[in-house]
């Protein structure tokens, strides 16, 4: 773990750093319009078929876990509860997926993934593993693992920090 003052002494305030240094913020920036590129860029290849990212992330969890209530993808997918509603719908005038009523509780409603719905997964998630494979063809193994070891590491520390009080803004 880095502590605050070891931060300081690796960087320069915002705007400081040198020529060829990133200070914390620019190196922020850099990741999250590199991710942000290869997002966009994942997207459009799969607008070739016609599929959104959020919409093959539906139908994955459709296809691994079966007819699921709404709820249940907020957490699979990490997409609130509005987002899910547009994108079953869009799904649903495509033929892709279908609302039914749970055999258990009538008054649930549950999606349900069409044949359809499992073709279209299947040319989509291959679409995207070629994608994937040609975009990470670019690192060495060990960098992609560095990458992931790195990544994770990142995604911990800010998980803790959203919690941590002194980061909460209540003083």
């Amino acid at each position: 773990m880095v502590s605050k003052s070891e931060i300081t002494k690796r960087t320069k305030p915002a705007g400081a750093a040198s020529a060829g240094q990133l200070d914390d913020v620019d190196l922020w920036r850099s990741m999250s319009t590199s991710w942000k590129r290869l997002q966009h860029d994942a997207e459009k290849n799969l607008l070739r078929i016609d599929l959104t990212l959020a919409e093959l992330r539906i139908l994955k969890v459709l296809r691994e876990q079966g007819s699921s209530p709404m709820n249940r993808f907020c957490s699979e997918t990490m997409l609130s509860q509005p987002s899910i509603t547009g994108i079953v719908d869009k799904l649903e005038e495509r033929g892709l997926v279908e609302r039914v009523r749970s055999r258990e509780d009538r008054r649930e409603v549950l999606i349900a993934i069409t044949a359809k719905g499992n073709e279209t997964y299947s040319k989509g998630i291959d679409l995207h593993r070629q994608f994937v494979e040609k975009a990470l063809s670019a690192l060495e193994v060990e960098e992609a693992r560095s990458l992931v070891s790195l990544l994770k590491k990142l995604a911990d520390a800010s998980g803790a920090m959203v919690k941590a009080p002194e980061l909460s803004g209540a003083q």
